[in-house]
């Protein structure tokens, strides 16, 4: 059974990923650290109440750990709520992450030891589902994104999850991404495995 989930728009997919994954019964930590700080966000509280419908059960997390700055605490140098984080996705049977800023989301999973928890989780055949920005940091690397995302957090290693060996370019040819997903498929495609999808297609591997 496909593992890996990547979509531009969750709320359009959600029933055909259903129909694979079972979301009844299950536990999904929420990751929505991309959407922390976005204007636009009603698709977080879409994908909860989905979830939530289809008999899921939801557990949020904020690899960010509501802190401007993750403090360091232990010799090892893993932050104060790496702890958590770990023990919250080694519960669960998904990980879910959603869209948002996806520079933003990059860093925070870094600085929170998140990314290394997730890619882990997922090299263990966990489910990640991946929704925009979620689905864009899953490639092996995110430089593209840099002309559909503003580089909020100042990042020079674009660096992704590499959970898949692909780059995902979400919302093609949907507004208000269409001049910036073609700008995508203009300067990277031949440099770059891109694969394109609209708001009601999904990649599952």
């Amino acid at each position: 059974m496909a593992n890996i989930f990547l979509c531009s728009y969750f709320a359009e997919v959600a029933s055909k990923i259903n129909e694979v994954v079972k979301f009844q019964g299950k536990d999904i930590v929420f990751i929505d650290t991309a959407a922390k700080f976005e204007e636009v966000n009603f698709y977080v509280d879409e994908a909860v109440e989905i979830l939530e419908n289809f008999g899921a059960k939801l557990r949020r997390l904020d690899v960010s750990c509501s802190q401007s700055s993750v403090v360091s605490v232990s010799s090892q140098d893993k932050p104060f709520c790496y702890d958590k984080i770990l023990a919250t996705i080694n519960e669960c049977d998904i990980i879910y992450v959603s869209g948002g800023n996806t520079f933003y989301l990059l860093n925070e999973l870094r600085k929170s030891c998140a990314a290394q928890a997730i890619k882990n989780a997922v090299k263990a055949s966990k489910i990640y589902i991946g929704e925009s920005a979620g689905a864009i940091v899953a490639a092996p690397d995110t430089k593209y994104a840099t002309l559909m995302d503003e580089n909020s957090a100042n990042m020079s290693d674009f660096t992704g999850l590499n959970l898949v060996d692909f780059f995902t370019v979400p919302h093609f040819g949907c507004e208000p991404f269409v001049e910036a997903t073609r700008e995508i498929i203009k300067k990277f495609g031949n440099s770059c495995d891109l694969r394109p999808i609209n708001n009601a297609e999904f990649i599952a591997l």
